[in-house]
């Protein structure tokens, strides 16, 4: 549905791709972190695990904007949900 220029559906599914994208970088970043520790590098498995914990906070944020979508109240704009 197109909302004031928006078109809502795809904008959610759009969101919950990257989600998915989010959730999959932060699992083989630490899958990669704790192979370079027992590989005893542990500068690189450092800045995966800050990887995966960035990729864990940007996931959050986009949760937060879909639930954002999911409440919107504007009077001009209708978002229901797909």
């Amino acid at each position: 549905m197109c909302q004031a220029g928006l078109n809502t559906t795809d904008f959610k599914v759009a969101i919950y791709q990257l989600l998915e994208h989010f959730k999959l970088l932060n699992t083989n970043a630490e899958q990669w972190a704790r192979l370079a520790d027992a590989a005893h590098e542990h500068e690189l498995s450092g800045k995966l695990k800050d990887a995966g914990a960035k990729a864990a906070e940007a996931g959050a944020l986009l949760e937060a904007a879909m639930e954002d979508l999911r409440h919107h109240n504007h009077g001009h704009v209708h978002i229901t949900e797909v």
